[in-house]
């Protein structure tokens, strides 16, 4: 999967999933070699057990086909580079569980045209378009524009005047192509989902694949 980089650029029965070792946030941090510090964005309650992975502003790539995920609320995790002044998010995360990490799947590509990355159920795109409609098609207009300026970099959970809400972000250092994977425990539950936005300078990070469902 070819990618464009910008500039330097056991499930749990909680609300709130743990994010202490040696689950997915900290195999993310520990595979990255730059320093980092995190940012809780949150719960996203209801993701409907399916995502995309767009700019939430263009709507770009949400005709693909979603992406399956637990029917959990999932905790909105936020990975920032630290660098003491203008701090910018590396990864985007949506943790379900602690359980250790063995594999994952390169799943999607978030193409990035306005510095914003999201995670979106399918229903939230519907939702995004009657606004946008409302403002004479731009999305960056009406009081959701005010949100994003108030709370960027993020991530955190953006919500619409109608109520809809949707965990959001900004893209690292900017526009781009950006990698989407799932991260699974040994059971073959899905831990975690992420956008990867800054690397340390090597490849993407992506986790070993899982091997085949003997079952299938």
């Amino acid at each position: 999967m070819i990618r464009a980089c910008a500039p330097l650029a056991a499930l749990v029965a909680t609300v709130s999933p743990a994010l202490a070792d040696p689950g997915a946030v900290d195999w993310l941090r520990g595979n990255l070699n730059i320093p980092t510090h995190l940012h809780d964005g949150g719960v996203w309650e209801e993701t409907g057990g399916a995502v995309l992975a767009v700019d939430p502003l263009t709507l770009f790539g949400a005709d693909a086909g979603p992406i399956a995920v637990p029917r959990q609320p999932a905790r909105i995790v936020g990975i920032r580079e630290t660098n003491g002044t203008d701090p910018r998010t590396a990864f985007l995360v949506l943790v379900w569980s602690d359980a250790p990490v063995v594999c994952g799947e390169d799943l999607a590509t978030i193409g990035v045209d306005t510095g914003l990355a999201a995670f979106l159920a399918p229903r939230d795109v519907a939702a995004l378009n009657a606004y946008g409609a409302a403002y004479g098609g731009d999305l960056y207009a009406g009081p959701f524009a005010a949100d994003i300026d108030k709370r960027y970099p993020g991530p955190y959970l953006a919500q619409l005047p109608d109520g809809t809400a949707f965990p959001l972000s900004g893209s690292g250092w900017g526009d781009g192509g950006y990698p989407v994977a799932s991260l699974q425990s040994a059971d073959g539950n899905m831990v975690a989902l992420y956008a990867q936005f800054i690397t340390d300078g090597a490849d993407w990070l992506l986790p070993a694949p899982c091997p085949p469902d003997p079952a299938s």
